[in-house]
């Protein structure tokens, strides 16, 4: 009998990076074929699909899994850790793949009474690749999706708390880096030089008062990295750099804070005679939650008798699970972790097991609700 807790653990123990989930793909492809499936495999990379058909007109769901890890150095003790130097799954992703095995497993053992079920395991969700590249991918012959639906668990609230919300559930965001490039001279005639410190500092200051031009939606632009210059006393600087993160929960007012500082950045750049280079990374839109979806997850918790928690705000954080909210009616919402668990992306942290059956349960339930199952009762507890 599948154990969904020892393959969490499995996975744990294996984690990849973004882009390099080969051993990850070739475990849940193969324990899927162990069910009786015949899942399709490298689909924009290392992410695999599976589709199970009724033959019976009815609606279409999807459900997502992430698969990759983060470059952090697991410190926990527990006897899962991972086995890679310098590699974790310090999000969770490993639970959010074990929860959607589950579903795998239960559905293995019904019939659906009408329309189709799609489970996506989606690698390169950490730098925002992933589903974009699942979804361009042509080989992948994807049907009309009616509803999708994925989750991720949430340290800080109470262990197994639906939480949800109508419209934005998670930020958009993005990292960019701007580079200015000069020209240096010697400390004692600093007006032969091409010199970046004005623009540099003048652009720190417009970056972080971006959000004050968007009163009607949350925004930040938070610097994370400034470095300029040679610690030289005798040498102007030639050369600065800045990093900063723009996020929002609206995404028109999201692509206007990018647009912003590119312009704020070449005007800078073209006053002071300056090079200049801009590259965004891990951009990702806002997760926007479909009043129907939302709907049909409520129901699913409610027949559970799971708590259920409308967000006042949306989460700060970012997940490319809305590049799929973006073009299919879709529900996305956080499972709590526990009010003293470890957050998100932190050595110490491990996926809360009890969370599997939780999360299993809840998309059993919608399906049971949208495409009706042979079976009359749950599995146990697995």
């Amino acid at each position: 009998m599948f154990n969904p807790i020892l393959f969490r653990h499995q996975l744990h123990k294996m984690p990849e990076l973004s882009g390099f989930e080969e051993k990850t793909a070739k475990l849940i492809a193969d324990t899927l074929r162990s069910f009786g499936y015949d899942p399709q495999v490298k689909i924009g990379g290392h992410g695999i699909a599976l589709t199970l058909e009724s033959g019976i007109p009815g609606p279409h769901l999807l459900f997502r899994a992430d698969t990759d890890a983060l470059p952090i150095d697991e410190v926990a003790t527990h006897s899962h850790c991972s086995n890679a130097k310098g590699i974790m799954h310090a999000c969770g992703h490993d639970g959010h793949s074990a929860s959607l095995m589950a579903l795998a497993y239960r559905l293995s053992m019904s019939s659906l009474q009408r329309g189709k079920i799609t489970l996506i395991f989606q690698p390169s969700e950490e730098n925002g690749q992933g589903a974009r590249a699942m979804l361009d991918d042509e080989s992948w012959s994807m049907d009309k999706i009616d509803y999708a639906f994925g989750y991720h668990n949430v340290p800080g609230h109470p262990l197994g708390q639906v939480l949800c919300r109508e419209n934005t559930f998670a930020c958009a965001s993005a990292g960019v880096s701007i580079t200015l490039k000069g020209k240096t001279a010697h400390a004692a005639y600093p007006e032969t030089a091409v010199n970046p410190t004005r623009a540099l500092r003048e652009l720190m200051l417009d970056i972080e008062r971006l959000p004050q031009n968007m009163p009607s939606s949350f925004s930040l632009a938070t610097i994370v990295h400034v470095n300029m210059g040679h610690p030289a006393f005798g040498t102007t600087p030639a050369e600065a750099a800045l990093m900063a993160t723009v996020r929002s929960d609206s995404n028109k007012c999201f692509h206007s804070l990018c647009s912003d500082v590119e312009e704020m950045a070449t005007r800078y750049a073209e006053r002071d005679g300056l090079r200049l280079n801009i590259e965004w990374f891990d951009k990702f839109n806002a997760i926007i939650n479909h009043s129907e979806a939302n709907m049909l997850l409520k129901q699913a918790c409610k027949g559970l008798g799971f708590d259920y928690n409308d967000l006042e705000n949306p989460m700060r954080w970012s997940e490319d699970f809305s590049e799929y909210s973006r073009i299919w009616p879709s529900a996305f919402f956080g499972l709590g972790s526990g009010i003293e668990h470890p957050p998100l992306h932190d050595s110490r942290y491990d996926f809360p097991d009890a969370l599997i059956d939780v999360s299993c349960k809840i998309f059993e339930q919608i399906v049971r609700d949208m495409n009706g199952l042979k079976t009359t009762d749950f599995i146990e507890a697995i």
